[in-house]
């Protein structure tokens, strides 16, 4: 366990401990072998250091030193029951105990991905064995592994492909790991804790592999080698652990239908429960009295009025912009249409003058006129057809701002004609109807001719919903 030591903190720190309490090393170790975390924390509790149910416990082989990792308090705690001289730690009784120190909690290694695998995995060489522990501490380690830092795209190695060396084989089965590791991730509180422990170290398997294709280059020896030794790794590992994943994803995927069944049968008990209860008063109101049972049905029409004006009346804010919009670029045009009829009156009455100054001369000639008047002519018609163009557009806006104007109206006011109709369903489908035929319709502004011809109002739209308001002569 020294060793494991070594690898997280400085010797100063190693020699510096203080012992805070003991253990009994017997009742410690079948604490551990058997799992029984409750009973752990009773101890821990009982010598005045309680410890959260987030912690984890990496045993060294001898059986006989732990190193606890406190995730919820932040605490880790050395145990051993070996003294500094390699002899067995007993009490004055000769009962075999396990002092336990406080070491610094391990917040600045865990923030590098590369220790998190070294936690989660196994090392002989090291004494470090796979840890154990809490449900809830194997998700907190294994969450901080974050799999949406990994970039997938650079795992194909586009650098190496004109030297035939690139992970493009391969990218599929990292992605489908990927995957299923960020799928058990978000779900990981549904497992068991064997389960989470072995997905933990296959995560870090995974995350060591992708450390291994970044690092990969030509420079080493024999490239070539080491390049399909780590394809073959790749898809070993995909096939050994796929086999693993996907029946614990098929679980997972199965809890969630589970959970929406649960909460769809909850719902439609609600429901039925509301039909009851509703149905209870109806009765109710027809014992009761006429009045009751019309106001049942006022309700019952009400809320099928909200129903039909719901998906409608949401687009009123719809047409309103685009009628403040288009009323915003008419005044625009209107603006420029003012501008250029008093550059035009400007244009003529200079031009009449400049023309009657050649005039009024004893001396024109015919061909001295021709150059003014074809330079005044192109202007005049310039500004002619600016001019026309700029009263068309202004003209087509209002007519748009009418439009969508109109339609806005007939959203405003359908929940107005729908509750006028009282229990009158054929009139509230021919208010559905109209307010449609309002909405599609190529309605008539008066700032368009009124030559242009009409387009037929029997559109798409319209006949789906005459298709969905069945016939009533039928």
């Amino acid at each position: 366990m020294q060793e494991f030591l070594e690898e997280f903190y400085p010797e100063e720190v190693r020699k510096v401990r203080r012992t805070l309490f003991t253990l009994d090393i017997s009742s410690l170790q079948n604490i551990i072998s058997g799992k029984n975390w409750l009973k752990l924390q009773q101890e821990f509790e009982t010598q005045q250091n309680p410890i959260s149910k987030i912690f984890l416990i990496w045993p060294h082989p001898s059986n006989q030193e732990w190193v606890l990792t406190n995730f919820g308090n932040q605490e880790t705690y050395y145990i051993s029951s070996i003294s500094e001289t390699g002899e067995t730690i007993t009490n004055e009784a000769g009962v075999e105990i396990a002092h336990v120190s406080e070491l610094p909690h391990l917040n600045n290694q865990l923030q590098d991905p590369q220790t998190i695998c070294k936690l989660l995995l196994s090392d002989p060489q090291t004494g470090r064995q796979s840890p154990q522990g809490t449900l809830l501490g194997f998700i907190d380690l294994m969450s901080r592994l974050d799999l949406r830092k990994v970039n997938l795209e650079r795992l194909k190695r586009p650098d190496l492909s004109q030297f035939e060396f690139d992970f493009t084989t391969v990218h599929q089965e990292l992605e489908i790991l990927h995957r299923f590791f960020r799928e058990i991730q978000s779900s990981s509180t549904l497992l068991s804790e064997d389960t989470i422990q072995t997905v933990s170290q296959y995560l870090s398997e995974f995350y060591q592999i992708t450390v291994k294709i970044k690092v990969f280059n030509l420079s080493g020896e024999n490239p070539k080698e080491q390049h399909a030794e780590l394809l073959q790794d790749i898809s070993d590992f995909h096939r050994k652990v796929r086999s693993t994943l996907e029946p614990i994803i098929a679980y997972l995927r199965s809890t969630q239908i589970n959970k929406f069944q649960d909460e769809f049968y909850k719902s439609q008990t609600e429901f039925t429960n509301f039909l009851h209860e509703a149905t209870t008063k109806k009765e109710t109101f027809d014992a009761e009295s006429e009045a009751g049972q019309q106001k049942l049905k006022q309700l019952i029409l009400e809320y099928e009025n909200q129903l039909a004006e719901i998906p409608i009346s949401n687009y009123q804010k719809v047409f309103k912009n685009q009628a403040e919009g288009h009323k915003g670029a008419a005044k625009g045009w209107f603006i420029g249409t003012i501008c250029l009829v008093v550059l035009s009156v400007i244009l003529y009455v200079w031009t009449a003058h400049d023309l009657g100054k050649h005039l009024g001369s004893t001396e024109i000639k015919w061909y001295v006129l021709v150059p003014p008047v074809f330079t005044k002519g192109f202007l005049i018609s310039v500004f002619y057809m600016l001019l026309s163009r700029s009263i068309k557009n202004y003209t087509a806006e209002k007519h748009l701002e009418v439009v969508n104007r109109h339609r806005q109206n007939a959203l405003a006011t359908f929940e107005a004609f729908a509750k006028a109709a009282g229990e009158n369903r054929d009139t509230r489908d021919q208010v559905l109807l109209a307010s449609t035929s309002a909405i599609f319709d190529a309605n008539q502004s008066g700032y368009l001719s009124g030559k242009a011809s009409r387009q037929d109002s029997s559109n798409l739209i319209q006949q789906m919903f005459r298709s969905v308001i069945p016939d009533k002569n039928n």
